[in-house]
Parts: C-alpha cells; structure tokens; sequence
C-alpha cells in the first residue's frame, strides 16, 4: 500500500461493516484485520476490497482485511475511530466451538496447526538469525574475514541467540494461543533453559567423547537433574526445542483457567500466578519435558533396528519423518546413536545425510511455492525459506511458514527427501566428520584419510534427486485457494 492516511482507511472499513453498531471487536494478526460483526448482511465485501486493501474475505461472522505490514497502524486508527476494546490475537474459533463435542479426528487434526500458530509468530527472529549466518559463511568463505576475527566470533554468537532461546520466543506465541498470562509463559521457558539448570542437567547426563577410532568414550553422570518434592527430574536439554514449552503453556492455559475460577478475586494478584508456578515446576521438569527425552531413547533403539534390518528402506524412513523429528528437538538425542554407528561403520550414514536431504526438499517445497503462489507476501517467505535452507541449513522458517502450514509442500517435501535418501542407502552416502548441514559443509562427505569424493558427489546426486521430485509435487499438489482459507484462519 502506498503511504495514505490510516484514519480515513479505518473509517472507510467501518462504514463498509455496516457502521460501529455492528462491530463487535475487532483484532490483527501479522496481516490481516479481523472484524467480528453482528450482522454480516451489512458487510459490503466487494467494496471492502476497493478501499486500496490486499483483499477482503468473510471467515464465519468475521470480516478479514487484508492489508500487510500496516496492520498495526490501520489497527490503532480502527481503534480510536470506532471506540471499541483493544484485543489480543487469538484464534477466531476459540470461543466458537464451545458446544461442540470435538472427536479425535479434530483433536490430532488441531495439533500441527496449533503449533505453528505458536511459531509463525516468531518467524522474523528466526529468519534474521538464520540470515546472518548465511552472510557470516559467506563473510568467511570468501576470505573477506577469517573464521577466527573478533567480528565473526561475534556475529556467530549472536545468529545462535533465537535458536538457544527458542522455548522463550515459543512461549511468547503460546501464550496467546492458550490464554495464559504472557509473563508466566516466559517465566516457564526461562527456568527450561537457565544457566543453573543447564549445569545440573550437564552433570546429569555426564559426556560423552567422541572416539575416532571405535565407540565414544561415555563418562556417567549423576542420573538427575535435582529433585521437585521428592520427584527426579529427568536431565533433558530444552535449548532449540518447541514441544515442551507448548506443552507446558497448554498446561498453564487449563491450570490459570481454573485458578482464576476458585482464588477469591482479592487473591488472584498474588497467588495465582504463585500456585500455578508450584503446580507446573513438577509438571514441567519431571513429568511434561522429559517424555521428548525418554521418546528419543526409544526412538535411537529404534533407529539402531532399523538400520540393522532395513537396508535402504531406513535412512528413507528416518529423513521422510526428519522434520517432526527436528521440531520436537529429537534429533539433537539421536547423536549419540549416530555417533556410535559412526564408529562401527567410519562414518555417519544415519543423522548427517538425513539432515542434508530434509533441507535440500524443505528448500525446494519452499521454492516451488514462491514460484507458484499469486500472493506477494507468500512469495517472499518463501523465497527467503528457500535461502534459509539451501544456504545456511536453518529449516525452522521454511517449515514453520511455508511447509508445515500449507501441508501439500510438507506432504511433498517429505517423499522428495524419501526418494533421495533410498538412493542414498544404497549408495551408502555418509559423512567424516560433524557439523551443520548446509552448503558449505558439503565438504563433511568426503574422506579425509584418503581424499575420496565418492561421498561428496552420491550426496549431490541424491540432494538434487530430492530436489527436482520435490519442486514437481509441490508444483501440482500446492494450491493458493487452500493456502488462502488457511491463512484466512490465522
């Protein structure tokens, strides 16, 4: 939109929902201004979409405007003109489906989308840390600086932050998806990921030494992490994770819901906020975050049968499903067994190709959109994931704005990745040493006791094979009109 006067617009917009009688609240979210109305018989749509808007669209009883980045201001200009109560975005059907018994199809149908409701929002973190680790290797690659200059060794510290922080940017999005007070959600995921806490789960889980030559050296730690009113709590890292912080803030949405119901109103500043800490310290610690680390050891016994009695058909598996692995932080559990293998086998066949083909299909599926989509916005996410993966390896964008959201891209994404890592099995591509996958650690492929390329160039070939099968499903299964009703749900 062109610079124009945001008071005008709003009044505009309140004269085509049928005047302030009919509006009931009004919220935004990162585009769109969401109109609640009384009647929507006077909702004039199609000159909605003539005020110099994006588009206009009904959604139920709600009037979506779709305007970009000027939301904000269009938001507080609506606010001032119309009067009515300042909202927090929410998701339109939270109070719709009171009355409706939900089965469990609409429950497992409810759960990947409302994790990416609680990181879509976060996405522009993520995407600048991911950035500036492109334009660091590229900084480094090119010779402009050494790996080792005061700048690099600062700006590499720094694109770490959103990810090491991950939980507490989560929280801030999960905190508004389920109603809990913004302040106790970030609370939560600051104690996950404290400095004290870090350190008794480091001495909880001991070290372990990689051992070039055989089976890495494991020095046992204490078994926990403390103890919560008697109960251990499990030595789990939560640094990079999403699902456990969304599990607890879900938690924390039932448990203020019912302390807001029975502390006397008097109380409620001062013990809600201390009971509902005390219920989800054991909750949280021992309990909700450690099934993501007792799931990953039953997940690496797994793994080690399959690649036992498998063959291709594993690695195929595992990078099919990589992307759920790696948004409930499972991976980073799944070392240990790649590194144990690793030593029977001289070389990572299990977690490093996987990785190196999630993001080679997640990147395409995020391209083929950018290419295909009639939205400018849409466009440029996906451009830009696109980047985030093929360049610096950092998926979290793509898969949370583009792929996961949309579904036909991850639907597609995943068999692109299948396909390449069958070849890849049977060529037995592995990597020599570890690191980050992306472009310029493609070099992890190749032998360095012998120089062989073998590796380096198999790998290529399976990338490229995931790639091209990837960019053609998506190209067909993707569909803007979907992607529109998806969007147009928050």
């Amino acid at each position: 939109m062109a610079k124009k006067d945001f008071g005008q617009l709003a009044n505009q917009i309140v004269e085509m929902v049928g005047g302030k009688d009919n509006i009931v609240t009004a919220a935004h979210c990162m585009t769109r201004l969401r109109i609640t109305t009384k009647d929507t018989g006077l909702v004039n749509l199609e000159e909605l979409k003539k005020l110099g808007v994006i588009g206009a669209q009904m959604v139920g009883d709600q009037v979506q405007v779709i305007i970009g980045n000027d939301v904000p201001d269009v938001y507080e200009a609506f606010l001032k003109v119309t009067g009515v109560a300042r909202e927090v975005a929410i998701d339109e059907n939270l109070d719709g489906d009171l009355g409706k018994k939900k089965t469990i199809k609409d429950i497992l149908g409810s759960i990947l989308p409302t994790i990416v409701s609680c990181v879509f929002p976060i996405l522009p973190a993520l995407c600048a840390c991911g950035m500036l680790q492109a334009f660091v290797m590229i900084l480094v690659n090119t010779k402009i600086l050494s790996a080792g200059s005061p700048t690099v060794l600062t700006l590499t510290w720094v694109y770490n932050v959103a990810f090491y922080f991950l939980p507490v940017l989560v929280a801030t999005a999960a905190a508004r998806r389920f109603n809990v007070k913004t302040a106790m959600a970030v609370l939560m995921a600051c104690i996950m990921i404290a400095p004290d806490f870090v350190a008794l789960v480091a001495a909880g889980q001991g070290t372990t030494i990689p051992n070039p030559a055989g089976p890495p050296t494991v020095i046992p730690g204490t078994g926990n992490a403390g103890f919560i009113f008697g109960l251990p709590i499990y030595p789990a890292t939560y640094s990079n994770t999403i699902l456990p912080i969304i599990l607890c803030v879900a938690i924390m949405g039932v448990i203020e819901k019912y302390l807001n119901k029975w502390v006397p109103k008097a109380f409620r500043f001062v013990f809600v906020p201390l009971i509902e800490m005390l219920i989800m310290l054991p909750v949280g610690l021992a309990i909700v975050g450690p099934l993501g680390a007792r799931l990953s050891i039953l997940m690496g016994n797994l793994l080690t049968m399959m690649f036992r009695t498998l063959g291709p058909l594993a690695p195929t598996l595992l990078t099919m499903f990589m992307p759920f692995i790696i948004m409930t932080g499972l991976h980073f559990n799944l070392m240990a067994v790649a590194m144990a293998m690793a030593g029977i086998m001289q070389k990572n066949v299990v977690t490093h190709p996987a990785f190196f083909m999630t993001q080679a299909a997640q990147g395409a599926a995020c391209l083929a959109v950018a290419l295909k989509t009639k939205n400018a916005e849409r466009r440029a996410l996906g451009l830009s994931c696109a980047f985030s993966d093929f360049v610096p390896g950092i998926s979290e964008p793509g898969m949370y704005g583009i792929t996961l959201k949309y579904k036909t891209p991850m639907i597609a994404s995943m068999i692109g990745a299948g396909v390449g890592a069958f070849v890849g099995g049977l060529l037995n591509v592995g990597t020599y040493a570890g690191g980050p996958p992306n472009l310029f650690t493609l070099p992890l492929f190749i032998n360095p006791a012998t120089g062989d390329t073998t590796d380096l160039r198999n790998i290529i070939i399976c990338m490229g094979i995931g790639i091209v099968v990837t960019f053609i499903l998506t190209w067909f299964l993707y569909k803007d009109s979907s992607a529109d009703e998806i969007d147009a749900k928050g």
